[in-house]
This record gives structure tokens, sequence and C-alpha cells, in this order.
């Protein structure tokens, strides 16, 4: 019986990587008016090829400007500005998020996720989001495809694995299945096919999934 679902916060709820590309564009392009001496179409591209390296790293334009010979704090100071001026507002979840989370209540839901629970939980809140439970890299200091992560938030559940689906956009998310659980590919945010029990390709088509698992259960 299925009693819990749980998600990948970034490209699974978040269109994160258009939420980060726009929002890095911002701060190159004010870098370079601040004085960074580099065309605007090279910062953004730069800065955006190491962001998706270390997407989660808390220094990356002061490493950008450092490996680029051009490090001054009036400099980061305005890149960090532009980028804080448009990373929540342009922070959305994908569409049906919420109406169809609502339809799931009755089920405990979690967040997976390999960023830190503080980013996670300013992104849920941004978004007017909440879950049950939210397991950050913080809580095993392992991130996905371990099976750390998922094992924590079966604990928190007090779920077996077959009594709980995980809804992710890559083959890290996949990974739930050693421990039994159910999984489901969010195409829509990864464009890729990848082995799972289920694939989506848009959020609303998880009660579809559901449904199947809770007619299957019968």
């Amino acid at each position: 019986m299925l009693k819990a679902i749980t998600f990948d916060l970034d490209q699974t709820l978040i269109d994160f990587m258009h939420w980060k590309r726009v929002s890095s564009d911002a701060a190159a392009k004010a870098m370079v008016r601040a004085g960074l001496p580099m065309k605007v179409s090279v910062a953004k591209k730069k800065l955006f090829t190491k962001y998706i390296k270390d997407i989660e790293s808390d220094t990356i334009f002061g490493d950008f400007l450092k490996e680029n010979n051009s490090y001054d704090e009036r400099i980061l100071a305005a890149g960090i500005n532009a980028y804080r001026r448009l990373r929540f507002t342009l922070l959305k979840p994908y569409p049906k998020v919420k109406y169809v989370l609502a339809k799931l209540k009755k089920y405990k839901l979690g967040i997976v996720t390999d960023a830190s629970r503080l980013k996670a939980f300013l992104r849920l809140d941004a978004m007017g989001l909440s879950f049950d439970y939210v397991v950050g890299y913080e809580d095993t200091m392992k991130s996905k495809p371990s099976s750390f992560p998922f094992k924590k938030m079966l604990s928190l559940l007090k779920v077996k694995g077959p009594e709980c689906l995980h809804v992710g956009d890559s083959y890290k998310d996949m990974a739930a299945s050693k421990l039994g659980i159910i999984t489901c590919l969010a195409r829509y945010g990864s464009l890729v096919d990848i082995e799972a029990d289920f694939v989506v390709d848009r959020f609303e088509d998880i009660l579809k999934v559901v449904k199947r698992i809770e007619n299957k259960d019968k």
C-alpha cells in the first residue's frame, strides 16, 4: 500500500536550470558593468559553465573572479546583488505543482535533495510549498545516488521502500529502487529516458501514476 511520496527538488518541482541561468547571466552582466574586463557574452558563458560544475557552491562568484585574475570586492558585490535581486522573484514551481500536492495530502510527503536543508527551505518558502520532511545533504553527508539519503527519508516517514514513491529527474533519483522504493522519472525536467517504474512528461501526470499504484494494491 502506498503511504508516502517523496520528490527531488530541482528540475522536479522547480525549473531550476532556467532560474539559475537567468540569475547567473544577470550577475555576469552586472560584474562586467562594475569593471570586469570581459565581454558580457563571454562572462555569461564562463560563469554558467562554472555553476554547472558545482551547482550548489556558495563561493562561485569569488572563485570565478579569482580564476580570471579579476577579484575585486566591488565587482563581486555587484554580481551578488544582481543575482540576489532575481533569484527568488523568478523562482516558481512547474505548472500544477500546488494543485497536485493538494490532491496528495493524504500521503506523507517529503523532499530528498542534494542541496542543504536551508537552501531547500529557502526555495520551498519562496514558492509557498511545504512538506512533512526534508532530507538535505547534511543529514547523511552523502549525495544521491547513494542509498543513505533515501534510507534517512524512509526512517523519518516510518515507511518501507515499497510503500513509498519517489519522483525525480535523474538516474541519481532512480537509485531509490535499490531500497524497493517505487520510482517515477520526471522526464519534463531531464528530457532523457532513464529506466524507472513510471515516467511522466507533466507534473500533473503523477496523479495518474498514484492511481495506477493504488489500483494495483487493491
